[in-house]
């Protein structure tokens, strides 16, 4: 099986997606052209590809996310006016960065949407680190 997954979040703000890379410490290098995997399937008969995503499209993407330390990165694709976050969890620097399922990326990337959206509106967000996770208090 290839090591390939898609991460399922909907990205279709990508400055929200550079600062969420910021807030985690990893390299939102726009413009590369290809992402760092194992570089083939090791079994394509028994792989099922992320939906619009073709063989010929891994190790492809319009950007890209350095990992510090890790030797794979994740790769950003456009497809119908949303990005498509790939990356294979083989590295596992690039999955402890990133969390399960790109978790921690996730997170950052809807923390940062939701700051932005919130500052947009004119509201006034507190952020506050708590046990589990992040807390955001909008308020006007």
């Amino acid at each position: 099986m290839s090591h390939v997954s898609k991460i399922e979040i909907i990205i279709n703000d990508l400055s929200s997606l550079k600062r969420a890379c910021q807030r985690l410490g990893f390299d939102f290098v726009e413009g590369q052209t290809t992402y760092a995997w194992y570089g083939r399937l090791v079994a394509p008969a028994n792989t099922s590809l992320p939906e619009g995503v073709l063989e010929s499209d891994l190790g492809k993407c319009d950007h890209a996310i350095r990992i510090p330390n890790a030797q794979y990165e994740v790769g950003v694709l456009s497809r119908n006016g949303r990005w498509l976050l790939l990356a294979d969890f083989w590295d596992s620097r690039l999955r402890n960065a990133i969390g399960e399922d790109g978790g921690l990326l996730k997170q950052a990337y809807a923390i940062e949407r939701t700051v932005q959206e919130a500052k947009r509106r004119r509201y006034r967000v507190v952020e506050q680190a708590t046990e589990t996770g992040i807390r955001l208090t909008l308020s006007a």
